[in-house]
């Protein structure tokens, strides 16, 4: 069994809040443990692996608050089975739920995901209207799992769901990494207009903090505050980095003429927001860090 503690020896009030956070090498979990180790309210920060739940899996007692990041993500679907993403996104969700409540905790907070919505390139805005048609396994078994979370969910037990866009930060894995790397080797890079809802690692978990401080429950769309163009991005990482990159219009034009349907070309280039509305929360002061100073703490270790 993989467990960690993390005690924070500031002060909220006069209580210490205790908190267990699932998955011991994830990037959000890790980013979690890190800030919520830096902040002025006083935690009991837990961290264990779910990977062989429920034999090897135990629930302080105390615990008032359990995020729950663990998530089959990132993967080659190619490579697995429906059933796979639906035991580990669904089954076990469902099963730790089921044990934090009986046990009694008093908050769950569960990551899922923006694919709930699906991203073939037919939707571009999403908003309080847009349907839930995931076309992914990864999206289907999420929304599968928010549905029973929610069917859980009472007085004494609040859910509160997070459908974070795609995350970037320092050492971020997916898309970002991609991006990074390009924009530090190549010269050239395709100028497409496009408007992407991405949300900086920084402004994700402050969104956290104020979710268990508030104890707000509810399903939550947490963006940075401007929406990021692609092109801009590479053009930014690369000037962090001391360098200057070509934005080609001309391969921006055949990229989108020749490539638009391409899964790849669509989730880097194409158009995907949350309305601005859908975003709100607590007058928005999670977005504390701005694009180019997300981009600079993203390259550099600050």
């Amino acid at each position: 069994m993989t467990f960690k503690v993390i005690v924070v020896h500031s002060k909220w009030g006069s209580k210490i809040m205790k908190i267990l956070l699932t998955g011991t090498t994830g990037y959000i979990a890790c980013s979690l443990e890190r800030y919520l180790s830096s902040v002025q309210e006083s935690y009991e920060l837990h961290k264990q692996s779910v990977r062989n739940f429920p034999n090897d899996f135990q629930i302080p007692n105390g615990t008032e608050v359990l995020i729950h990041s663990a998530a089959l993500v990132h993967k080659k679907e190619s490579n697995y089975t429906e059933q796979d993403y639906f035991k580990v996104n669904c089954e076990l969700t469902t099963a730790l739920a089921t044990k934090a409540k009986a046990e009694g905790v008093k908050h769950f907070i569960f990551l899922s995901t923006m694919a709930v919505y699906g991203t073939n390139g037919d939707i571009t805005e999403i908003d309080e209207h847009t349907p839930l048609l995931p076309t992914s396994m990864y999206g289907k078994t999420k929304l599968e799992a928010e549905k029973r979370l929610l069917e859980m969910e009472d007085d004494n037990f609040i859910i509160s769901i997070i459908r974070p866009p795609m995350v970037y930060g320092l050492d971020c894995p997916g898309n970002y990494s991609l991006l990074s790397k390009l924009a530090r080797k190549t010269l050239m890079f395709p100028y497409v207009q496009n408007a992407r809802s991405m949300i900086f690692i920084d402004n994700l978990t402050e969104f956290i903090r104020l979710l268990i401080v508030n104890r707000d429950a509810g399903i939550f769309h947490p963006q940075d505050r401007d929406f990021i163009q692609t092109s801009d991005m590479v053009k930014e990482i690369a000037s962090v980095h001391g360098r200057k990159i070509v934005l080609s219009r001309v391969s921006g034009i055949v990229l989108n003429k020749v490539f638009r349907q391409h899964q790849l070309v669509l989730k880097v280039f194409g158009d995907l927001t949350y309305s601005k509305t859908l975003s709100n929360y607590s007058d928005n002061s999670y977005q504390k860090v701005n694009f180019k100073e997300a981009v600079r703490k993203s390259e550099l270790k600050m």
